[in-house]
């Protein structure tokens, strides 16, 4: 080998470590969803092996303020509380089907009562379906059996079967109160009294302008009723409010 040669080439660079991946971004946390605000008015279900009957307490609801309506798989009802205010509520799907011409709407004092036939006999586990529930074609012959027989029957015990119609129609009703329970006692006068009972009771009340109820026909029969306003007020005829 030649003196003052080339040396030897010097070794190469080691290659560049590859830059450290970066961390990912953690996961945005879930996010609750915010609370169902609570029912302005409180509403309940019973049920028997033919009917659901729906309760729904609003005191002050009638047939002209208050508008119930149903299909065969959902019950709206609409009420109508003031000239700024009203409330709706809607079960939509129901459990199961329902008859609507076979359904019907009662209004008491305090509530308002919805009585669904169903169209097929046998329980409802809730009153509106579940979006997770098995189709009626794909229950197994277990679950279709539980709701058909989900009342336990006493004549398979040795006594007579229960008729929850019976039942569910025995149970006590809202008593009337105020003008409605006067009221009440009026028509109960009118409807069991005699002939001149009932003619002294219009005669007095058309006569008086509806101040005064008298069910004696000898002592208004031969006179006209006058007219007995309330304390503070003053009575007047109709011919004298179109002057």
């Amino acid at each position: 080998c030649e003196e003052g040669g080339a040396g030897p080439p010097p070794p190469a660079a080691a290659p560049a470590a590859p830059a450290a991946a970066a961390a990912p971004a953690p996961a945005p946390a879930p996010v609750a969803p915010p609370p169902k605000p609570a029912a302005r008015f409180r509403h309940d279900f019973i049920q028997n092996p033919t009917h659901v009957t729906v309760t729904v307490y609003l005191k002050g609801a009638n047939k002209d303020n208050c508008v119930v309506s149903f299909d065969t798989r959902s019950l709206s009802l609409d009420w109508t509380i003031g000239k700024d205010d009203s409330w709706q509520i809607d079960f939509d799907p129901l459990f199961e089907e329902i008859v609507p011409a076979e359904s019907t709407v009662s209004f008491y004092n305090t509530k308002v009562e919805v009585k669904l036939k169903k169209k097929s006999a046998g329980k409802w586990d809730a009153l509106e379906a579940d979006a997770n529930a098995k189709p009626l074609d794909e229950l197994t012959e277990e679950e279709i059996k539980r709701r058909r027989d989900y009342y336990p029957s006493s004549k398979a015990q040795g006594g007579a079967a229960k008729n929850w119609d019976k039942i569910v129609g025995e149970l006590p009703e809202d008593k009337p109160e105020g003008e409605e329970a006067l009221n009440s006692f009026f028509q109960q006068i009118y409807g069991k009294g005699n002939e001149e009972v009932r003619r002294a009771m219009n005669k007095s009340f058309q006569e008086s302008g509806g101040t005064v109820l008298s069910t004696n026909w000898g002592e208004v029969g031969s006179k006209t009723v006058e007219g007995t306003p309330p304390q503070g007020l003053e009575m007047k005829k109709w011919t004298d409010l179109a002057k």
